[in-house]
């Protein structure tokens, strides 16, 4: 990565410390620009949100070459597998950086994930989203993503599977007539059908 970039990005790093920094970096005409973005999250030193108007203000500008962020006060740069899993979603590399000690490394789009062995994260790579992935990379088709990083089953005021399996193109059927790749629905220690899986 060029000098003039990491130099912008350890900056803003360091100005935004303890909090995770985020940014963009974009390819604007012939030469490429750091991008210092707000971090939005509830939680800013603990994970990042880029603010959506200013994502929009920099994909107006050029095309997003990478994503930046920071691991404040950590023992060792390792990308978490939440950070993995959105890098694999935004289809672009990623950038981290600790602070202080200014490590940095980058991680590419791992492209389709194994159906078997993933790591589990709320929101990303949980149950609905192994059905989505099963259901794009074994018959093509595409469904709607139901995913929220937060424990919606709890208190069941909210029901998104049995709210939405039927919109997406499933039906019932009897489990003498079920097949390999048909989902399952469970309802688990919640008040609503909380878990899905493949058949």
């Amino acid at each position: 990565m060029r000098k003039k970039i990491m130099a912008a990005i350890q900056k803003h790093v360091a100005d935004e410390y303890p909090k995770e920094a985020c940014g963009l970096v974009v390819q604007i005409g012939r030469t490429q620009e750091y991008i210092p973005c707000s971090n939005v999250s509830e939680n800013p030193t603990e994970q990042f949100i880029i603010a959506p108007a200013e994502k929009r203000a920099a994909e107006a500008q050029g095309t997003i070459l990478m994503l930046v962020h920071s691991h404040p006060d950590v023992p060792q740069l390792i990308p978490s597998e939440r950070d993995r899993v959105l890098c694999d979603y935004s289809g672009i590399e990623w950038g981290i950086m600790s602070w202080p000690d200014g490590d940095f490394c980058t991680i590419s789009p791992r492209g389709d994930r194994e159906l078997v062995g993933r790591q589990w994260v709320l929101g990303y790579a949980d149950c609905w989203t192994l059905i989505m992935d099963y259901y794009r990379q074994e018959h093509d088709i595409t469904l709607n993503n139901w995913s929220v990083d937060y424990e919606w089953w709890i208190e069941g005021k909210e029901s998104r599977y049995d709210d939405n399996w039927q919109a997406e193109g499933f039906v019932e059927v009897s489990a003498s007539d079920m097949r390999e790749g048909d989902m399952i629905m469970m309802q688990i220690q919640a008040p609503v059908t909380n878990h899905a899986a493949i058949y």
